[in-house]
């Protein structure tokens, strides 16, 4: 990917870049697991870290196969390993 393209997907949540994936996952799953337990699934805080994540694995069938398991069901996110190299092939990058 050309590098004029990387903001627009990066706005879009399509992040191309295994690494740059792998750091926001691990950044965002402790918030995630925080406002989960304080604020519930159903708040705006909680919707807003599920949708990043939701856009973090590569574009396709990563992508729909990585949501089917882990954000399709209201408690399928506590299965999201801490380390996105525990991700299962064919879920992330």
């Amino acid at each position: 990917m050309s590098k004029a393209l990387e903001p627009i997907t990066a706005m879009f949540g399509i992040f191309a870049n295994k690494s740059k994936a792998n750091k926001v996952y691990t950044n965002l799953l402790p918030s995630l697991e925080f406002i989960m337990t304080m604020k519930g699934p159903n708040s705006a805080e909680a919707r807003g870290l599920l949708a990043i994540l939701a856009g973090l694995p590569a574009s396709g069938a990563k992508s729909i196969n990585f949501k089917k398991k882990y954000l399709k069901e209201p408690n399928a996110w506590k299965n999201l390993p801490k380390d996105p190299g525990d991700i299962p092939f064919g879920y992330w990058h």
